[in-house]
């Protein structure tokens, strides 16, 4: 009887080990399954020098050395959003990878070289294109004289719709949150919003508040944008995101409003520069600065740090920004 009992264990024992061999060898092949697929798409993105994303139908988002480029395939032609230098040779074959129709417009959010510094490299083959741009970025455009940003050949001041194929595309100008000329791109139908360099999702604004050269109009685009019904939002960097992503910074940067509006009020000029020699106006502004920046910048990280990529890098710059225009905006 005990010789039955001591097989049965030893068989019992031998089926589990069996079993557990036989799980662990799955999830060794899943798992190489998976690194092959991994391993696969990284070697053809590295291999095209870029990465082809559809967002929605027939709306497509091209990412290569950190920056964005959309395009939408209409049924009259394809309309393309920014040509930025990193992505710009890769435009016209990404675009080859979903359709056979050409380029008939291309939309310059703003305009900045880093995002439009390419499209001279498409007018080049397609020169037929219209080009279309709020026309305060065409003035820009017209002062630089710059053979590589084409001066567009469609303006408009406030908003203007685009009907083209089956698209129908809204442009709007919500005030300089980055430069005066940039604008909002919005497809109603597909619920998707565009908006360079206003914020990338799950970061802080870009370096002294996203480079803004009025903070109220930064502000006030954040309540703009999300009066928009989408549920996609492409940036000009980084991965596309949400409304979520939207009001995360705007929180963000309220606390930052409200946070240097308490440095203003509780630094004071005299003991801050107590130190400083008053005939070196440079000196004592420096200090003084420095102390409403410290402050600022202790209680905006108390509450930041670890929440969004970026905190403890440009929280300096972004209260000094803030208290500056606190003082005259």
């Amino acid at each position: 009887m005990k010789s039955i009992l001591l097989l049965s264990k030893k068989y019992n024992y031998f089926r589990l080990l069996a079993v557990g061999i036989i799980i662990l060898t799955l999830i060794f092949l899943i798992s190489v399954g998976n690194l092959n697929t991994i391993l696969a798409t990284a070697a053809t993105t590295d291999e095209k020098g870029y990465d082809l994303k559809e967002v929605k139908d027939d709306v497509y988002v091209i990412s290569s050395n950190g920056y964005n480029v959309m395009f939408l395939v209409t049924g009259e032609g394809v309309v393309v959003i920014d040509a930025p230098p990193g992505i710009g040779d890769k435009i016209l074959t990404a675009i080859s990878e979903v359709t056979n129709e050409t380029i008939g417009h291309l939309i310059y959010s703003h305009s900045h070289k880093d995002h439009i510094g390419a499209t001279h490299i498409i007018f080049q083959q397609q020169p037929d294109i219209e080009i279309v741009a709020q026309n305060e970025t065409a003035d820009i455009l017209k002062m630089r004289n710059d053979p590589e940003r084409p001066i567009p050949t469609t303006t408009f001041v406030d908003n203007t719709t685009l009907t083209i194929g089956n698209k129908t595309i809204q442009l709007t100008y919500p005030g300089p949150y980055h430069q005066r000329g940039n604008i909002f791109v919005y497809v109603p139908e597909q619920k998707f919003l565009m908006a360079v360099d206003q914020l990338t999702p799950g970061e802080v604004p870009w370096k002294h508040l996203a480079a803004t050269p009025e903070v109220p109009a930064l502000i006030r685009s954040y309540d703009q944008a999300l009066a928009y019904d989408f549920d996609v939002y492409v940036p000009g960097h980084g991965e596309t995101g949400t409304k979520e992503d939207i009001k995360i910074q705007q929180e963000y940067v309220n606390d930052l409003k409200n946070n240097s509006q308490f440095s203003l009020t509780n630094v004071n000029y005299t003991e801050a520069t107590k130190n400083i020699d008053k005939q070196n106006n440079a000196a004592a502004t420096e200090a003084y600065f420095n102390a409403l920046t410290d402050i600022c910048v202790d209680r905006m990280e108390s509450k930041w740090k670890g929440k969004l990529n970026g905190v403890g890098v440009w929280t300096d710059e972004h209260c000094e920004k803030m208290i500056q225009s606190l003082r005259v905006d």
